[in-house]
């Protein structure tokens, strides 16, 4: 009986540490080459011994592929973030011109384009069609 409960705890412990490793794994895009690299060490064994080149081709192709999806996604951080950067700039700059102008900033509200509405009229106070540019 001792044997068969710790024979069972390993199982789960084992059962455990491998559910843990595919989350890292699944968290960071390497699941695909976490799965062929314990297919071909495992079940694949005889095969990957076989064609040990290709086996390598195929496990460096992947993880390269993981690379590569994750500079697109850096890439991809960074724009957003330069974008955001421009928009809030761009938001302080249009406030200072309104307020610069005498506009009320009491129910400040921007339109689908990010101009900045005079709560007088509805129109645009710095950008818009023609809206002269005041005072610049």
């Amino acid at each position: 009986m001792p044997i068969a409960a710790v024979i069972s705890l390993c199982l789960t412990a084992g059962l455990l540490i491998l559910s843990f490793i595919f989350k890292v794994a699944g968290k960071t895009r390497q699941a695909l080459p976490f799965l062929c690299l314990l297919l071909f060490s495992t079940v694949m064994n005889k095969w990957a011994g076989e064609n040990e080149t290709l086996a390598f081709i195929i496990l460096f192709s992947l993880l390269g592929l993981t690379v590569i999806s994750w500079i697109v996604s850096l890439i991809k951080a960074i724009q957003r973030r330069r974008d955001e950067k421009y928009f809030e700039d761009d938001v302080a700059w249009q406030i200072q011109r309104a307020r610069d102008m005498g506009v009320p900033l009491d129910k400040i509200q921007f339109n689908e384009h990010g101009d900045l509405l005079d709560p007088r009229t509805g129109q645009p106070v710095v950008y818009g069609d023609g809206v002269q540019f005041k005072d610049l």
